[in-house]
């Protein structure tokens, strides 16, 4: 008797492990191929300020999030405004290899990169700005492409949640920066 109660069990849990992966698997074909994350900002000062402040890839370690934690890595700057590359590479997992390249630019509403990551994935950033009475509205978008892969799609559920607070810090970091350049200005 004891074998064939083992045998049920094997079999009524490979079942139901069949059946919870076609489940999973049928979930994944309706989720997105693709990424979207958004977060803004309210900046006091002209958006030709905080523009200036994106458009110079230069300054990008002062605010994008990551960049204080390995002093240590390889920073490259390449080439002017459309064109211009900015890449890093770090010895922290957390970090790696990127590559933001600039691909369009309406001075001083709207600029447009790449991200290329070591890992081969592709993404890119749009930063919108926009005069507004409280001050310049940035909207920092960005979007990346994932395929069909199932365990991508599922983790991209929480993309949100981990890297939100990430932007958020950016776009806080460019706020200073932005706010502190202004009110050193004659306004």
């Amino acid at each position: 008797k004891h074998p064939a109660t083992f045998m049920f069990l094997l079999e009524s849990v490979l079942l139901g492990a069949a059946t919870l992966i076609v489940i999973l698997g049928v979930i994944s074909i309706i989720l997105p191929r693709q990424i979207h994350l958004q977060r803004e900002i309210t900046i006091n000062a002209p958006a030709e300020m905080a523009y200036e402040q994106l458009s110079d890839l230069r300054n990008w370690p002062k605010w994008l999030p990551g960049h204080q934690i390995d002093p240590s890595k390889s920073l490259n700057y390449a080439g002017a405004s459309i064109g211009e590359r900015y890449n890093w590479t770090s010895q922290r997992r957390s970090i790696g290899e990127s590559v933001v390249t600039i691909v369009d630019a309406e001075p001083p509403s709207r600029l447009v990169t790449n991200v290329e990551f070591e890992k081969a994935d592709k993404a890119n950033s749009i930063f919108v700005l926009e005069e507004t009475e409280e001050g310049t509205k940035l909207t920092w978008h960005f979007n990346q492409y994932i395929g069909d892969n199932p365990i991508r799609k599922f983790s991209s559920l929480l993309i949100d949640s981990t890297i939100g607070e990430d932007f958020e810090d950016g776009l806080e970091n460019i706020k200073k920066e932005v706010e502190s350049r202004y009110a050193m200005t004659d306004n």
